[in-house]
């Protein structure tokens, strides 16, 4: 079996078998099965799983793979699709799996890398971000890693295209929370209440109108995307709840959206009688490709007549970050050519894109 059906067969057999955070046993048995026929020394480290080819150099390379899936129904009918109920690879996990074993058994048995090579697969990356907790568990001190490199499937680029861009990639990410107090009353004597659903809907209006006239270093977003208010058609609501979430690439632009949404909030709430609460997460940082370590591997992108340099960065986030401020760090997109967005519930993909990434990781090792 050559690489591309070894990684066909790897992708399908995961995308069977989808599971969520970190709750593997299905996903990292098959991976643990697979690394036990290596010559490699394999930890398991925060739920995550490292296979480690000792070449005795004095710096590693390491490649990073995310192993948990999505909460989603699949529709597809393909054979292989998901036999876990409400459980599905619609973000393209299995397929950076796929990749990272068809790398290690590249790996295995060649005496002639350069570097050390530490294969990375993480758990929860679409929830508390694994990267975090596996870098915070000293792998990449252990290991000594000078270098680190990571793929995500990309449907809008052509199918087996490779892009990157120097410098921010994808931007830091933050939950947002927004508690909205007002005072129940019926709909017919409305001066008895103070209506939080009517305050909501103002708020983001305002919110809205004043981001858009702000200046920012790069492209940033803020979305309030869910809102839950009242009880009944005719009793003005005494509660709101907005959900939304935030995207920027540096915390001089972060901090321009996080102080809109508190001054709006301190504003509307003397104004309407609310109590208006803002509250967000700490979330994913920007994901930065260094930009010496790029420039250096400009050569090998040369070489390839897949690779294409983006134009700007794109707007997802990503937990990979993490491994970015311990070593210099790059990141790829495999274009899959489909159009079918992540996170849908027929995303789907033809495994030969994977070539592209093997022979970028090919290069890779060995400049």
């Amino acid at each position: 079996m050559n690489h591309i059906e070894e990684m066909r067969a790897h992708r399908r057999a995961l995308h069977m078998i989808p599971e969520l955070d970190r709750d593997l046993p299905e996903t990292r048995k098959y991976i643990l099965e697979v690394l036990k026929g290596l010559d490699c020394e394999v930890t398991q480290p925060e739920g995550g799983i490292c296979a480690y080819f000792d070449r005795g150099r004095e710096g590693t390379v390491a490649f990073r793979a995310d192993m948990d899936a999505l909460p989603i129904q699949e529709k597809n009918t393909c054979y292989y699709r998901s036999i876990h109920d409400k459980k599905m690879h619609a973000c393209g996990h299995d397929g950076h799996m796929a990749l990272l074993l068809g790398t290690a058994r590249y790996v295995n048995g060649r005496d002639d890398l350069p570097y050390n090579v530490l294969c990375i697969f993480q758990p929860s990356e679409e929830t508390t971000g694994g990267a975090k907790a596996m870098c915070e568990a000293g792998i990449m001190e252990k290991y000594g890693v000078c270098r680190v490199f990571g793929v995500h499937m990309w449907p809008f680029l052509p199918e087996g295209a490779v892009a990157s861009i120097p410098g921010p990639m994808m931007p830091g990410s933050s939950e947002i929370n927004v508690e909205i107090e007002g005072k129940a009353a019926h709909a017919t004597d409305p001066s008895k209440g103070i209506d939080a659903l009517h305050t909501s809907c103002t708020y983001i209006d305002t919110i809205y109108r004043e981001l858009e006239s702000v200046t920012y270093e790069y492209r940033t977003v803020m979305k309030i995307c869910r809102m839950e208010s009242g009880t009944a058609r005719n009793i003005l609501s005494a509660h709101s709840s907005l959900k939304g979430t935030m995207r920027a690439f540096s915390d001089e632009d972060f901090n321009k959206e996080l102080g809109i949404l508190e001054s709006v909030a301190a504003d509307l709430a003397e104004k309407s009688g609310c109590k208006i609460d803002v509250a967000h997460s700490w979330g994913y940082p920007v994901v930065v490709n260094d930009e010496r370590l790029y420039d250096e591997l400009r050569p090998v992108f040369e070489e390839l007549p897949f690779y294409e340099e983006m134009d700007r960065p794109i707007m997802i986030s990503e937990d990979y970050s993490f491994y970015g401020k311990y070593a210099p760090s790059v990141f790829f997109l495999i274009g899959t050519g489909t159009g079918i967005p992540l996170h849908n519930d027929r995303f789907d993909f033809d495994e030969k894109v994977l070539d592209s990434g093997l022979e970028l990781y090919k290069r890779l090792l060995y400049y």
